[in-house]
């Protein structure tokens, strides 16, 4: 008769089971081995060997014909490099030429800086001895007043030629402020290269800096710093 029992999970497991044990299963082969072994007899074979060689694209002659490329192009992008690889096979190349050539532009500037030092040291120099020349110096007492006020200004060393001469002649005595120009007085210098005046602030001067000028007939000046007050 049929067996129409239901069996719970856990008996279907338990029979599974001992079903399991009383099968017998082939044996397993070794494939680790086995491909172990095929790999080692393919390595020592002529065969495997004859393989072994460098891609096309790393093959030794394409990899000079790439090195000598990329020298080519350097050398045309690089005119400086060019030159420099090129002087040595030019034509008419001597040792030292460079360097001669180098030099020459130097050699060059410095003679027209020497033609120029000499060119402008006459000029420098007359530049130098044109104050040299007139020593004159005028001193206002007082140095500050207001507009209207009386000031005496003294001269020394007024003579008409360099290194000593007679008494200059026909001194203008000017007060300038901000561009206007007052004439106070015009005046000889005694024996002494001296002189002394008497003067008056002009009364549209306005309070602040101005100066006090002796003007030569050579055209030479000197001047003095004035304040007028408030």
């Amino acid at each position: 008769m049929p067996d129409d029992r239901r069996l719970s999970d856990e008996e279907a497991e338990r029979r599974l089971r001992d079903l399991g044990a009383r099968m017998e299963y082939p044996p397993t082969p070794d494939v680790a081995s086995a491909v172990r072994r095929r790999l080692e007899e393919e390595e020592r074979s002529p065969a495997y060997r004859r393989t072994l060689r460098w891609p096309p694209f790393l093959a030794p002659r394409w990899t000079a014909v790439a090195a000598a490329l990329v020298v080519i192009c350097v050398l045309a992008l690089s005119p400086t490099l060019r030159n420099t690889l090129s002087g040595p096979f030019a034509p008419g190349f001597q040792a030292g030429s460079e360097a001669g050539s180098a030099a020459k532009p130097e050699s060059g500037a410095s003679q027209d800086r020497h033609k120029q030092e000499a060119a402008g040291a006459p000029a420098a120099d007359q530049g130098e001895a044109a104050p040299n020349c007139s020593p004159a110096s005028i001193e206002a007492v007082p140095a500050r007043a207001a507009a209207g006020a009386k000031f005496r200004l003294r001269g020394h060393d007024f003579s008409s030629g360099c290194g000593g001469g007679p008494p200059s002649r026909d001194v203008a005595i000017l007060f300038r402020q901000d561009g206007r120009t007052w004439k106070l007085k015009t005046l000889d210098a005694d024996r002494n290269m001296a002189f002394e005046a008497g003067l008056r602030v002009p009364a549209g001067a306005e309070p602040g800096p101005a100066r006090v000028q002796a003007i030569l007939r050579s055209g030479e000046r000197t001047e003095e710093r004035f304040i007028v007050l408030r």
